[in-house]
């Protein structure tokens, strides 16, 4: 736009008149299309390319460089922008995804979107490591299962002086199951692959030649054993040692992590694998946190196989300070990056099963990144810290994510940011095919900020039943998981009665009549009840309210929780829209 003045002189006055121009241009915007598969099984590589029509038309006006931007939705995918088109590498959830790409060459925005239909297979093959050249096992190392319950144990190297044969002994609990024998290769080379059996055992290797017919022992490896591998992650209740309770440091035999990494990269670790305790405070290598410690135990004691954890969480930390570092993923300056070079020395990154998260305390207010509030870009940072799992942890099967406790360690706010964030945690599961998400809203004693050693107890108790049943074959008789709402929808026409549809049985109390609120406003339901999943809400006056919320945190009692027939609290939801009016 622009603007003609004219002005007219005359003898006593000036005269000004302003005519308004609209200036069109002649230099084109792009005109595209977006070519991509119509399905994609979520696990093959595909492309998705825009298709310009005139770009020889927007060259010749010297617009020809174009900029892209990307979105995929609504479910989690893992990709990689490139200048000329978006690659996808793998999909965390079926549906219909919709990608949708916006150009510009300086002038109008132009956007598009293409939808691809996508199916995952109802299960992944398993993906085997490879072993190094000179690979070996240490005293005391874990071993993860793969899916046919077997593990297998590489002793790979390469002699200093030629041999007639090599030899490697197998003893499970110092009894001898197994002897190999090969004869090294011309470069004195030798690679053994032994099958190991999970399960309470103790297993030892013997190394050996064999010259002028006479076998010689050049290394035994002792206290191996095999079993699952699992993450804990997150911030405080994560880490969970940060309390004044004192508790002795016990460990276990069938408990094993391996310890932080050296100052510098440059310095030679050792052996880290060990026996790992709750906190340390004697110089212990590694530590598990106390529910960390609770569940490892709890699994060796039903599933009678050993356990694997490493835990990674740091207090006090947002969500965008767990992403992984792409130019460097092992940089021992980040949080990722020291998480993953101890999977990466204990050669565990195929053998992790499941990834717990508890966190969001340091993201409920705004001193993010993007100085917006934590819970607008939660998923995002969320999608993008699992594609880094994915990646380096090829055979991780499941998701455990706790929300948050409200107004978690005071920093919520009564601006709704804290309940506006336990939204986001609560809806990840939509994102993804393999999450569970866990309640802290009843856990007792509670927390407040931290939990007590009791409190962060029943973590570990809640989540068990759900691990058994992901990865153990354990068959609940009743639901596991916290009651999550499926939809809320209008009853009638008078729009005095709400459905609220879980995805399990609830259970009603009428003190609960004042933990709901319509479009943000208290004390509008009259009474309740129950049938099956389905809570219904009787208004005290007809309501044009379009969102509903139960519990906020500026206003709560652990006395007043919709809890699951299960006994389970309820996750609480934010700003749910309620569906438009449907017949009784």
């Amino acid at each position: 736009m622009a603007t003609l003045q004219f002005k007219a002189v005359f003898a006593n006055e000036v005269k000004t008149r302003d005519i308004p121009i609209a200036i069109e241009e002649t230099i084109p915007e792009p005109v595209f299309t977006l070519k991509a598969p119509a399905k994609w099984d979520g696990r093959r590589t595909i492309e998705v390319v825009p298709q310009i029509s005139n770009l020889k038309a927007m060259q010749a006006q010297g617009a020809g460089e174009l900029k892209t931007e990307w979105s995929a939705g609504p479910f989690a995918v893992i990709k990689e922008v490139s200048p000329s088109k978006l690659i996808l590498t793998r999909a965390q959830n079926s549906g219909k995804l919709t990608i949708t790409a916006t150009i510009s060459n300086g002038g109008q925005p132009v956007t598009q979107s293409v939808t691809i239909d996508v199916t995952e297979p109802k299960r992944d093959a398993w993906v085997s490591r490879i072993p190094g050249k000179d690979e070996k096992p240490e005293d005391g190392q874990f071993y993860a299962r793969d899916d046919w319950n077997e593990v297998t144990l590489h002793y790979n190297g390469t002699l200093d002086e030629p041999a007639e044969a090599v030899f490697l002994r197998l003893y499970a609990d110092d009894k001898l199951i197994k002897t190999e024998r090969a004869k090294p290769a011309k470069d004195l080379s030798y690679a053994f692959a032994m099958k190991l059996k999970p399960g309470l055992i103790k297993y030892r290797v013997e190394f050996g030649t064999k010259a002028r017919g006479s076998e010689t022992v050049r290394h035994t490896v002792t206290n191996l054993v095999c079993g699952d591998a699992y993450i804990i992650d997150g911030q405080s209740n994560a880490l969970a040692t940060d309390t004044g309770e004192k508790s002795p440091a016990e460990t276990s035999e069938w408990i094993r992590s391996y310890g932080r990494p050296p100052s510098s990269a440059k310095s030679a670790p050792g052996n880290l694998w060990c026996y790992p305790v709750w906190k340390a405070q004697n110089g212990e290598k590694a530590e598990l946190g106390w529910w960390g410690m609770e569940l490892a135990k709890r699994l060796v004691a039903s599933q009678k196989i050993p356990i694997f954890i490493i835990n990674a969480a740091v207090g006090g930390t947002r969500i965008d300070q767990h992403q992984r570092s792409s130019a460097n993923p092992t940089d021992l300056n980040t949080i990722y990056g020291r998480m993953l070079w101890r999977v990466q020395q204990a050669k565990l990154t195929h053998g992790i099963r499941g990834i717990l998260w508890h966190q969001g305390e340091n993201d409920q207010g705004a001193d993010g990144p993007t100085g917006g509030f934590g819970w607008e870009t939660y998923h995002q940072f969320f999608i993008e810290m699992s594609a880094g799992w994915k990646r380096d942890f090829p055979n991780v099967q499941h998701y455990y994510v706790y929300q948050i406790w409200p107004d978690s360690c005071s920093m919520g706010g009564r601006n709704g940011s804290g309940d506006m964030l336990r939204e986001k945690q609560r809806t990840l599961p939509q994102l993804f095919s393999n999450m569970s998400i866990l309640s802290t809203l009843g856990v007792r004693p509670p927390g407040g900020c931290h939990f007590p050693l009791v409190g962060w107890a029943e973590f570990a108790r809640m989540i068990q039943p759900i691990i058994e049943r992901d990865h153990y074959g354990k068959v609940p008789t009743a639901p596991v998981t916290a009651p999550n709402l499926r939809h809320a929808t209008f009853v009638g026409s008078a729009r005095d009665t709400i459905a609220f549809e879980f995805d399990q049985p609830v259970v009603w109390t009428d003190a609960l009549a004042g933990q709901f609120y319509l479009d943000g406003e208290k004390d509008k339901v009259a009474s309740g009840s129950v049938a099956g999943n389905v809570l219904t809400l009787k208004l005290k006056a007809p309501s044009a309210a379009t969102k509903v919320t139960y519990l906020k945190e500026i206003a709560w009692s652990q006395d007043k929780l919709l809890n699951g027939a299960n006994g389970i609290a309820a996750l609480t939801f934010c700003n749910v829209p309620i569906a438009s009016t449907k017949s009784r």
